[in-house]
Order: C-alpha cells, then sequence, then structure tokens
C-alpha cells in the first residue's frame, strides 16, 4: 500500500500561541513520521480565540527545529500583505530551512474574525483575487533574483533585485487554497486539521497515533 504524505495543520492559537511550543510539536512530528507542518494565518479570530501567533514567526522557529519537514503558511492570504515583503520573508525562511518551504495562498475570508474590515482590508473578492494573481507575478519575478519591473493596479515594484534567491528553484512552492480533511480511498496525502482553540495534548495525541500508512 503507498504510503500517504502527512502533514500538520495547526491554528496558531491560544495553547499552540507560544512558537516554542509549535516549534517542539514539529520536531515530535518529524521524529514520528510525519512529513510536513503547516501553520494557519490570521491576526486574530472571533470569540473565545483570544491569543494568537505570527505564523511567520513560528515557521522560523520550525525551521531551526526540524531538518525534514515542509513547512509554510496554509494559507496566507496575499491581497492582506505587501508582495515585497513576502519576497523577502519567503526566500529567507526557504535559506533557513534549505528550502523546505511551500507557500500556501488564497483570497483570505472576513467571515470568522473580520479581520479584514477590522483592519481596513479589501473586501471584494474580485478585487482581492486580482490582488492575489497580482502578488503571485511579483514573487515569481522575485524568486528569480532578477531586477523586478512592476507596475501595476495595486502594487509597483521597481528594479528591485531580492536577494539572495530561494534555496529551491525556480522558486518557493505555491499550493492554492482548498478544504483538506481526512483522507479518502486512494488519496496520496492527509492533512488532518484541529478546530480553533485546540488543546496542546489532542495534538500530542494525533502525533503519538502517527502519520496514516
Amino acid at each position: 500500500m503507498k504510503r500517504l504524505w502527512s502533514a500538520l495543520w495547526l491554528p496558531l492559537f491560544d495553547d499552540l500561541a507560544d512558537p516554542r511550543v509549535v516549534a517542539r510539536l514539529a520536531a515530535d512530528a518529524e521524529e514520528a513520521g510525519w512529513n510536513g507542518c503547516f501553520m494557519w494565518d490570521h491576526l486574530f479570530w472571533r470569540a473565545p480565540v483570544r491569543r494568537v501567533a505570527d505564523p511567520w514567526i513560528a515557521l522560523a522557529a520550525i525551521a531551526t527545529a526540524t531538518a525534514r519537514l515542509r513547512l509554510g503558511p496554509m494559507v496566507t492570504p496575499l491581497a492582506r500583505r505587501r508582495p515585497a515583503k513576502v519576497a523577502r520573508e519567503t526566500a529567507t525562511l526557504d535559506r533557513l530551512s534549505d528550502g523546505r518551504l511551500t507557500l500556501g495562498v488564497g483570497l483570505g475570508s472576513d467571515r470568522f474574525g473580520s479581520e479584514l474590515c477590522k483592519t481596513g482590508e479589501q473586501l471584494d473578492d474580485r478585487k482581492r483575487g486580482q490582488m492575489l494573481d497580482e502578488s503571485l507575478d511579483i514573487l515569481s519575478a522575485a524568486w528569480s533574483g532578477e531586477p523586478v519591473h512592476h507596475r501595476g493596479e495595486s502594487y509597483t515594484v521597481d528594479r528591485v533585485a531580492f536577494l539572495p534567491r530561494p534555496v529551491q528553484r525556480p522558486g518557493v512552492p505555491v499550493w492554492a487554497a482548498g478544504f483538506p480533511g481526512n483522507a479518502k480511498a486512494g488519496a496520496t496525502w492527509w492533512l488532518p486539521g484541529f478546530e480553533p482553540g485546540v488543546r496542546i495534548d489532542t495534538v500530542r495525541g494525533v502525533l503519538r497515533d502517527g502519520p496514516a500508512a
């Protein structure tokens, strides 16, 4: 039987809002045979969640605590992030992890914590989609190491070279947002989700059970 590609998908809320705790969980996951560890990317969440960690800081902690796991945000809503900053962050994190970064991207939503309207971000789905496409164009150009010349509807990058490049060539793999769940017959990957407010002992229980075989 073919082994599934398996990864943890963690909301960085409450018990998991400490990057040191998440880094230890990732190290335990690697030792138990898991293939990846991915972080939710949110600024805040609806009640009763109160504590929220930054995914990029947590991912840097995971990168230094592991040697094999793939890692990344799952997903980051690019429309609320500056693509030039994401270009620097992704290249740095890919180098820190020796080429293990995967960039999960999506439109984002205002449904769960009103994090778009409460911070003055774009609410129109079609507009955020355009911003997502434009950001991906900038990232692809930035990861090449060549000077980026971009003048678009939402962003401008004027003759900037983003060096050093990511380890991975031609750039960091990009995954579009989806709704993964438990593995089904014939699947080749498994990404178990955890609800907001999940307790550390619940995650450790999944780790002890090991990845699906």
